[in-house]
C-alpha cells in the first residue's frame, strides 16, 4: 500500500464533528416525551391557536404531514399553505409553537438529566478537540428547553445549536439543510462528520452526503411516532448502533 493510500485511510478515520439529533436520540423514545408532544399536546394547540374544531381533526392534518416532512413546524407551515387549516386560523407561527411546548410539555417524562453523557462528550470535546453539534427538527426555544432539562445545553451553546427556525424552508431529511449546518460551522470535510440519529430517514440522507452514521435505538420503539422510519440495523446506511 502507498503512503498515499495510508494516509486517505487515516483522514477517513478522522472525526471532527459530531452532529446530535435531540429528540429519540438524546433521551429514549421509550419515554413517551415523544408521543406526548406530536400527541395531545400539539392537537390541543391547535384547537386552541389554529381554530381546528376537534382534537381529531386537528391529529388527521398534522399526522398527515408530519409523514411527509418529519417536522411539526414544517408540516403545519406546509398545511397552511395548502389551504388545509380553518379558514379563519392565524398565519401559523413556529416561534408561538416553541414556546407553547417550551411552557406546557411534562418535561419529567425524559427521565432524569443524563450527567453521564456530559461528561463523556465534553471530555471528547476537550481532549480530542471535537466539535459538537445539536440539530432538531424541532423548533429552537423548545429544543434548548429539552437540552437544559438533561443538563446537555452547555455542550452546545447556541451557537452550536440549529433547529428547524435556522433552515427552513428546508428541513432534516433534506440536503439543503444538512448544508446549511456544515456552512454555519465551517465544515469543509463532510467525511470527517458523524450523524448520530434515531430517525432512518436522516440517517441515510446524512450517509448519502458521505458522513459517518450511528443508529440510536429505543427500549421501547411503541414510542415511536412514525412506525415506518423505525430503526433497521442491517440498513447499508448504518455505520454503528
Amino acid at each position: 500500500m502507498s503512503s498515499n493510500e495510508n494516509n486517505n485511510d487515516k483522514n477517513n478515520n478522522i472525526v471532527s464533528t459530531i452532529i446530535f439529533d435531540v429528540d429519540d436520540t438524546l433521551y429514549d423514545v421509550g419515554t413517551g416525551f415523544t408521543a406526548h408532544r406530536n400527541g395531545e399536546i400539539v392537537q390541543q394547540y391547535m384547537v386552541d391557536h389554529l381554530h381546528f374544531k376537534s382534537l381529531a381533526a386537528a391529529k388527521s392534518i398534522r399526522d398527515e404531514y408530519f409523514a411527509k416532512y418529519h417536522s411539526t413546524a414544517k408540516a403545519l407551515t406546509v398545511a397552511q399553505k395548502d389551504g388545509r387549516f380553518p379558514p379563519n386560523a392565524p398565519e401559523f407561527s413556529v416561534v408561538h409553537l416553541a414556546n407553547y411546548w417550551a411552557d406546557k410539555l411534562d418535561y419529567t417524562k425524559l427521565g432524569p438529566p443524563k450527567r453521564d453523557v456530559f461528561t463523556f462528550l465534553e471530555t471528547l470535546q476537550r481532549d480530542h478537540n471535537v466539535t459538537l453539534v445539536a440539530f432538531s427538527n424541532g423548533p429552537r426555544n423548545y429544543v434548548k428547553r429539552v437540552l437544559e432539562e438533561l443538563e446537555l445545553f452547555d455542550l452546545f451553546g447556541d451557537e452550536r445549536l440549529f433547529a428547524v427556525d435556522d433552515v427552513l424552508p428546508y428541513c432534516k431529511p433534506e440536503k439543503e439543510a444538512f448544508q446549511t449546518i456544515f456552512d454555519c460551522i465551517g465544515c469543509t470535510s463532510v467525511e470527517s462528520c458523524v450523524m448520530v440519529e434515531d430517525s432512518m430517514k436522516n440517517i441515510r440522507s446524512a450517509k448519502s452526503l458521505g458522513m459517518k452514521t450511528i443508529l440510536v435505538t429505543g427500549s421501547n420503539e411503541e414510542g415511536r411516532i412514525l412506525p415506518e422510519d423505525k430503526p433497521d440495523l442491517k440498513d447499508d446506511a448504518v455505520d454503528c448502533s
